[in-house]
């Protein structure tokens, strides 16, 4: 999913999960950096499943089982101590903001999970008092701060389109010098897509300047508005899945008239059918790495850290309300004086149930339960705030307030027995923390002296290959090297390759060789490289063959047209394309390079041309993980290496030199 959700997707998004409201929470993971799972018995359809969230981006209501960590972070250990075994109360839309807030109901209180999806996103544990126990991320401005022990401060209110009267509707157009799509998607909070399909509705241009609308360009628009808005206020959504060339590329709360060129497919459920973009943005899987005992002492030790701080907070609460009870016992001496003698009277008496009943129905009096030793008053402190204050009714009212007191220094003793608890803790983490910097340290001098003699390339920071005619190819790995590789090496003479297909890499063909030699660009090149493109891309994982097209530089651009967004990673193409069916079949070989084995991939011409040993590919049943051990144990490899040059899926064995591959092992 390429955009972020807008206030209107959360609005849907709200309606549709109060189907989960008294559900209880059972367990949280962290399964990567920006993701969140929190696994649910949904009470209404009586099934397990699990809120996803992806921070910044969507929640996703899911069923779909997906791998969990063993270790838990910082952030994971405190939603499970304060939100595991709580059930769902409330879930509703900050205002209009593109926040959803979510609040778990425990005995201790009721916690809300605050996330923010708009900038750089956030994951806010917030508690009963409104104070943030802890965020997903630290942040900071000029009007508020996102840390711990902070209060929870929304941001600065943006504008309700909702409450919006024609008057001010045109009032904002009109103090507006942007065109009216930009105008209707930042000033009334309204996002791009839902933006231009009011424009599409209204009959209006959307680049259109505002100063340039005539007063039935206004009443149009508003009037749009208004019919648009009419669906979220009466609920009847008609959430679509956007798919363009086999991709679920978006997903929209209701038919898009602008979108006509895509093909919609209709689904039931719009948090449901955000399920979808789920496996979207992986990385290919790593392998699994073992758990050492140092990162077993550091989870440890932070759950420590984490349980000594929480009692030391639970302690300042005390020390502070027994203090409290003290100074208010003095405050109303005589009141309680005479309430605690004519208690000890009444306990004096054999028929005691009519006096209880009468001392309960007193208006300041909480509970008072003989038999349990409980008597809990209501009484205002020195700014006249009703405070709770526990009485032991046996006692004097001197004894009661000496005993406040007492309890109160023997918080403040606990407290700072548990503040030397944490030192101790904190020291020990450091020398952890500093044993796993240290082994870090060795792995890398252990990876630094295997690969020290081995010189580096620019291009070896992304995919590379050579095609038949020596020419340079280069590909992105992910988003990041897809940006950066356009941006720092995509010159003039060079060509543009990508598949056309929704999660592929973007290529470059050098209009040179590997040594920098200057080497035109054959079409035999062009449909090697256009060859690589598909099978570096999701295709190799569900088709054959695919389509790959190859453009000039100048055709590439990162400028979006007024209302669009370009993600990180992603170019737009204008002008014609030049389309390249390819067989998904490429090569992996080792290369000689200025006398040092080098792994790489490329169409299997060019495999078969430049290295030995090698091995042709097609898709296929076997992983890339046992591929790679096998091809390693056979050629004396790193399978890292292996592993880092082969394609996004399953693989069969067509071909091979200067290997012995086994019948069994050939697809």
């Amino acid at each position: 999913m390429q955009r972020q959700l807008s206030s209107f997707d959360i609005n849907v998004m709200v309606y549709e999960l109060q189907e989960i409201i008294d559900s209880p929470i059972d367990k949280i993971y962290q399964l990567s950096k920006n993701e969140i799972l929190i696994k649910i018995k949904n009470k209404n359809t009586n099934k397990k499943e699990s809120l996803l969230i992806r921070n910044g981006k969507f929640l996703a209501l899911t069923d779909k089982q997906l791998k969990t960590p063993k270790t838990p972070s910082n952030f994971v250990m405190a939603l499970r101590k304060y939100l595991k075994n709580g059930r769902i109360l409330r879930i509703y839309q900050h205002e209009f903001d593109r926040i959803l807030k979510i609040e778990i109901g425990k005995k201790i209180g009721k916690f809300t999970l605050v996330i923010e999806f708009f900038s750089e996103g956030n994951i806010i544990l917030v508690d009963p008092n409104g104070n943030i126990i802890i965020p997903f991320i630290r942040q900071s401005w000029s009007h508020r701060k996102v840390k711990g022990r902070q209060t929870y401060v929304p941001p600065p209110s943006q504008i309700d389109p909702f409450t919006l009267s024609n008057t001010q509707f045109i009032e904002i157009i009109k103090e507006s010098n942007a065109d009216i799509v930009r105008t209707l998607a930042v000033k009334l909070n309204l996002s791009g897509p839902i933006a231009e399909e009011i424009c599409f509705k209204a009959k209006i241009q959307k680049k259109k300047q505002t100063s340039q609308l005539d007063e039935s360009e206004y009443d149009s628009l508003f009037s749009t508005l208004k019919d648009f808005l009419t669906i979220f206020e009466k609920n009847t959504y008609q959430p679509m899945l956007i798919k363009k060339e086999e991709s679920i590329i978006d997903i929209l709360p209701i038919p898009f008239q602008s979108y006509d060129q895509k093909e919609m497919i209709p689904t039931k459920h719009f948090t449901r059918g955000l399920s979808n973009f789920i496996e979207d943005e992986k990385t290919l899987k790593e392998e699994e790495q073992v758990e050492t005992k140092t990162d077993k002492n550091l989870g440890k030790f932070n759950r420590i850290l984490l349980q000594q701080q929480e009692k030391i907070q639970i302690l300042e609460k005390n020390i502070e309300q027994k203090k409290r009870e003290g100074e208010i016992i003095y405050l109303h001496y005589n009141k309680v004086d005479t309430f605690l003698k004519a208690i000890q009277q009444l306990m004096s008496k054999k028929e005691k149930k009519e006096s209880i009943e009468k001392i309960n129905s007193l208006n300041f009096v909480k509970i008072f339960d003989p038999l349990k030793n409980k008597l809990i008053v209501s009484l205002p402190d020195a700014n006249n705030v009703p405070t709770d204050v526990s009485l032991q009714f046996r006692k004097s009212i001197t004894e009661n307030a000496e005993n406040a007191y007492d309890e109160s220094k023997k918080s403040l003793k606990k407290k700072h027995g548990a503040e030397k608890s944490v030192k101790k803790t904190q020291e020990t983490l450091n020398e952890i923390n500093l044993k796993k910097q240290k082994e870090e340290e060795n792995q890398e001098e252990k990876t630094r002296f295997v690969k020290k003699n081995k010189k580096h390339f620019w291009f070896e920071r992304y995919r590379w290959s050579i095609s038949s005619e020596g020419n340079l190819i280069t590909a992105g790995k992910d988003v990041k090297t897809n940006e950066q590789l356009i941006k720092k090496h995509l010159e003039t003479e060079d060509r543009y390759v990508h598949a056309d297909i929704h999660g592929a890499p973007s290529c470059i063909v050098k209009r040179k060789s590997l040594d920098d030699k200057p080497l035109d660009i054959s079409e035999e090149t062009l449909e090697e490289a256009c060859i690589l493109a598909a099978c570096y891309s999701r295709a190799w994982k569900q088709f054959t063959e695919a389509q790959s097209y190859w453009v000039l530089p100048q055709q590439v651009s990162k400028t979006p047209q007024s209302g669009e967004f370009v993600p990180k990673g992603a170019f737009i193409i204008r002008g014609k394309r030049n389309y390249l069916k390819c067989i998904l079949e490429m090569g992996v070989g080792q290369l000689n390079l200025e006398n040092e084995k080098r792994w790489i991939g490329g169409s299997a011409q060019s495999i078969k041309k430049w290295c030995h040993p090698y091995i042709i590919i097609k898709p296929g049943g076997m992983s890339r993980k046992d591929f790679s051990h096998m091809i390693a144990k056979k050629t004396d490899s790193s399978s890292d290496e292996i592993n880092q040059v082969l394609p996004p899926g399953g693989i069969s064995i067509t071909q091979s030199k200067g290997i012995q591959i086994e019948k069994k092992e050939v697809g």
